[in-house]
């Protein structure tokens, strides 16, 4: 059965640490700064979630492993929005009708 996010299932891991696996053996680790809802309805659930890593972490869109503590390991497809000195930043956007 497939499993459906919601805002619910990230909320409570806001600050904590996602461990994303890229290239052959390499790894980067992730900090979710934020899990929001970006207009959802009754009809829709839109959730936005954004991370940041490392400044040595992939700028490339894509389908990345991820390994929480607690939520275990999650595909997600994720999309670098931003890179500074601090940092690169992604975010992921859950889309999906309602029942």
């Amino acid at each position: 059965m497939t499993e459906f996010f919601t805002l619910e299932t990230f909320t409570p891991h806001v600050n904590t640490t996602f461990l994303m696996h890229y290239g052959d053996s390499q790894t980067a680790e992730l900090n979710m700064t934020s899990a929001t809802d970006v207009g959802s309805s009754s009809r829709q659930i839109q959730i936005s979630l954004k991370f940041q890593a490392p400044v040595s972490a992939p700028v490339a869109q894509g389908i990345y492993r991820l390994d929480h503590d607690k939520m275990g390991v999650l595909d997600m497809f994720l999309v670098p929005i931003d890179k500074d000195a601090a940092g690169v930043y992604y975010e992921a956007i859950f889309n999906r009708p309602v029942g």
